[in-house]
């Protein structure tokens, strides 16, 4: 008996690649219909639900980055003031907050970052920081006070009008390390260009659990709702 032949006839080989392509293109169009978009409306609302779900765990996880990487910032580049945030919406004592943050903006302002320091805020709470300032050797006549609202916008609004007014554009922002990122976003929106520089010591200067989780919300807030209503009022350029 003859050993069966090892080669394979034209046809026998013809066939046989017929059939693999065939395989192939199943297995292909199988995949294909696994990968593409669902066209049945209880499709759509899965991909949808899931989209939904999807954002709203990343939102979050972003603002909270955002938070703790601008908490740790500190900016000391030349500008034409330093704006000190009133902790009026603070949740505690507010007293011991503002003189932390005063005290920073006396220290920038003998580091040469800024000429003038600008207060935000209540009357009284703006005479009892320029006393603070005063007596932490600041000039009197470089100490600037503006009685604003008692919000982060309402502060920068009015902070941005004066500074179109004089012509200036620029300022060194001191307020908490977690109430940075939210006091950077809004004045950016109003076109003031902020140089964020956080408390580094004293009440508020922690990136506490609850203080970040009270910013994120917060932020997600101004994000999602009250950004979009906020003029520019000082244009580049």
């Amino acid at each position: 008996m003859s050993a069966p032949s090892l080669a394979s006839t034209p046809a026998t080989l013809g066939s046989r690649s017929r059939a693999a392509t065939g395989h192939a293109a199943r297995y292909a169009v199988r995949a294909t219909d696994a990968l593409s978009v669902p066209r049945t409306a209880r499709g759509v609302g899965t991909a949808t639900v899931t989209v939904v779900v999807a954002l709203a765990l990343l939102l979050p996880i972003g603002a909270v980055l955002q938070i703790v990487m601008t908490g740790q910032m500190d900016d000391r580049s030349a500008t034409q003031a330093i704006v000190v945030l009133d902790p009026a919406h603070y949740w505690g004592d507010p007293a011991p907050v503002l003189e932390a943050r005063v005290a920073h903006a006396a220290e920038l302002y003998r580091a040469g970052v800024a000429p003038v320091v600008v207060l935000t805020g209540p009357a009284r709470s703006a005479l009892i920081a320029r006393a603070d300032l005063v007596a932490d050797g600041v000039p009197p006549a470089d100490v600037i006070a503006f009685t604003t609202g008692a919000d982060t916008i309402g502060s920068l609004e009015v902070v941005a009008g004066v500074m179109r007014d004089l012509g200036w554009s620029s300022a060194t922002v001191v307020t908490d390390p977690a109430h940075a990122a939210r006091a950077q976003a809004t004045a950016d929106a109003f076109g003031i260009d902020a140089h964020m520089s956080p408390t580094e010591r004293g009440p508020g200067s922690a990136l506490t659990s609850e203080y970040v989780g009270r910013e994120t919300v917060a932020l997600l807030r101004y994000q999602l709702s009250t950004r979009w209503s906020l003029p520019e009022i000082i244009h580049a350029g």
